[in-house]
């Protein structure tokens, strides 16, 4: 059987493709699909950030990943006297395959400072990840004890070396893409820093290990020793965030009511979304929920509740009578607020409730102190079920 019928035997790689050692790569490449790595024009580089790295996950996803895994199948059969021609042919389309990766590596450097580039950060993190771990699976093909034979040992140790060199250039690519995603955190929005963490999870252990290697190197310190370095990282991108849009709002917002019933709903959905990859208690950015809950109702519900502490007027039916300034100021926060919105179900029910527990226990009581009758006023229940309509938007 000759060197063609076997690998199509083995490998279905290259049917119908008559070919040498000098012209394997044009032909063999042609068949798996990725014959564009001949010509990596095909790669607008003229384009912004955001399309180039949609360019390269394509390219990436449709067919580079799978081409490499089925080259690195083909090491894996290299038993016989056919190996050290094999192997030549082998090395040929890695190192075709591997001008991918240099033109990923050296996009990942000239796009830091492109307009746009944090756009679609994610993605940019997501080709290099996902590049990153398909070199990895093929480096263990060839050092599999498998490949023995003496036949291949040179040029093994030739493609032993590429992959290694280009694993270590997407190692330093990915953790720069780290360090970016951190210093640029203002840049970004809640659903941003989430498809970054969703990448990061999803290939925790690439991910971990790349840390631990710029752990070792002293090029990341985690601020939390009791977890792992992942876990966080993720923790920090999140409270950078919590800590940059509080800062934001403050020019953002006049209404500080409003300013916190965003940071409410920001810090809700930043901690709904590290709970599905984090497996322990998040009681820092807890707090910071805690905290914003409570400044919201001491901005929005602490001067409603004044107007029935004010001695002033001891008469409570007359125009400037607490019960009558109570009632005008009560009204103004329910109509403003009650279009207001909060998303989540449960936050939305939590924060109706911590109004209620507010205001109803000073209402109640001031209207024991001053005998007043709840046939003549708007009863206490009828006030509860006015709050429990808030914040349907």
């Amino acid at each position: 059987m000759d060197l063609q019928a076997q690998l199509m035997e083995e490998g279905k790689f290259f049917s119908g493709v008559a070919y040498n050692i000098s012209i394997f790569s044009l032909a063999s490449l042609s068949e798996l699909d990725v014959g564009w790595v001949l010509n990596l024009s095909e790669i607008d580089e003229s384009a912004g950030s955001v399309l180039i790295w949609r360019q390269f996950q394509y390219f990436a996803d449709s067919s580079w990943i799978l081409a490499l895994y089925k080259i690195s199948e083909s090491i894996s059969s290299c038993f016989d006297a056919w190996c050290s021609r094999r192997m030549k042919l082998v090395e040929a389309a890695v190192l075709k395959m591997l001008t991918f990766v240099d033109a990923i590596i050296a996009a990942a450097a000239r796009t830091n400072d492109r307009s746009g580039a944090m756009a679609l950060a994610d993605e940019k993190l997501w080709v290099l990840i996902e590049v990153h771990d398909a070199l990895s699976m093929a480096l263990e093909h060839i050092m599999s004890p498998s490949l023995s034979s003496p036949f291949g040992e040179s040029t093994e140790g030739t493609m032993r070396n590429l992959l290694s060199a280009d694993l270590a250039k997407l190692d330093e690519a990915i953790w720069d893409t780290i360090v970016e995603i951190r210093n640029s955190i203002l840049a970004w929005m809640d659903d941003d820093v989430t498809r970054c963490t969703n990448i990061l999870s999803s290939n925790d252990k690439s991910v971990n290990r790349i840390l631990h290697d710029a752990f070792l190197r002293v090029k990341y310190v985690p601020e939390n020793e009791n977890v792992s370095l992942l876990s966080s990282l993720i923790i920090e991108l999140a409270r950078s965030l919590e800590e940059k849009l509080a800062i934001m709002s403050r020019s953002w917002f006049s209404d500080q009511s409003l300013r916190f019933l965003f940071l409410i709903n920001n810090s809700d959905f930043i901690m709904q979304q590290l709970h599905r990859h984090l497996c322990f208690p998040l009681l820092t950015l807890s707090h910071k929920t805690d905290g914003y809950i409570n400044s919201y109702l001491q901005v929005s519900w602490a001067p409603v509740l004044k107007c029935l502490q004010d001695p002033a007027t001891p008469h409570c039916f007359t125009r400037c009578s607490p019960l009558t300034k109570f009632k005008s100021k009560f009204h103004k926060t329910y109509t403003v607020q009650k279009l207001w919105k909060v998303p989540d179900p449960d936050m939305r029910k939590r924060l109706r409730k911590a109004i209620i527990e507010k205001v109803i226990p000073v209402f109640t009581q001031f209207l024991e102190d001053n005998s007043i009758s709840t046939l003549k006023v708007t009863t206490p229940r009828k006030v509860e079920e006015m709050l429990a309509d808030l914040f349907e938007g």
